[in-house]
């Protein structure tokens, strides 16, 4: 069973949507580069927020080329094996190889990120609330997996604190036409309410 976040009438993206853009962000793995850590998304942060939509995905793919790398050969080739799995529909392979990805590399937030993705689209909601929150701890950047938990945040009727989450998914990056049209409906609702 796909989530889909429509069944209460929001306007959002589908889960399963978002799993597969996820899966295909996280495709291009590239070992010239390295995790969150890197020194470059500043740069990219940068680049993406001041410039304009057209350049925007091409700006999305190199950040998430640069979070895809967990800077170890053995780790990146099971994220790889995990995101092949996922995007094949073996979840349940795809989560075992991601729980040796996160013992592996803790520090991994894709790992984490990845998982997330997976479990949510099992329907392991807390396990995927889990995975969300420790990837945004190691890279609050995370604005994909900050858009997932607001979806999350909507689901369970927190409309107040899936309007602030987006927001902070915009602040990184304000292209994300699902993020910015979930926010506008949402500050149309909350119009009037403290927010």
């Amino acid at each position: 069973m796909s989530w889909n976040i429509n069944r209460i009438g929001v306007v959002s993206m589908p889960m399963r949507l978002f799993f597969v853009t996820f899966l295909a962000l996280g495709a291009g793995v590239s070992t010239a580069f390295a995790d969150q850590t890197d020194p470059r998304l500043d740069d990219l942060f940068v680049e993406l927020r001041s410039g304009d939509g057209l350049s925007a995905e091409e700006t999305v793919g190199r950040i998430q080329a640069i979070w895809s790398d967990a800077q170890s050969d053995t780790v990146d080739v099971i994220f790889e094996r995990a995101v092949q799995s996922a995007a094949a529909g073996e979840l349940q392979l795809a989560e075992a190889l991601l729980d040796n990805v996160t013992g592996l590399a803790p520090n991994f937030s894709q790992g984490w990120a990845m998982r997330g993705v997976v479990r949510l689209e099992d329907d392991n909601l807390t396990g995927a609330l889990d995975d969300f929150t420790t990837a945004l701890a190691l890279e609050p950047r995370q604005f994909e997996v900050q858009i997932a938990v607001a979806n999350m945040q909507l689901a369970s009727g927190d409309k107040r604190g899936a309007y602030d989450r987006l927001q902070q998914a915009l602040e990184w990056n304000p292209h994300d036409e699902h993020a910015r049209t979930l926010a506008r409906k949402l500050r149309r609702e909350l119009d009037g309410q403290e927010i």
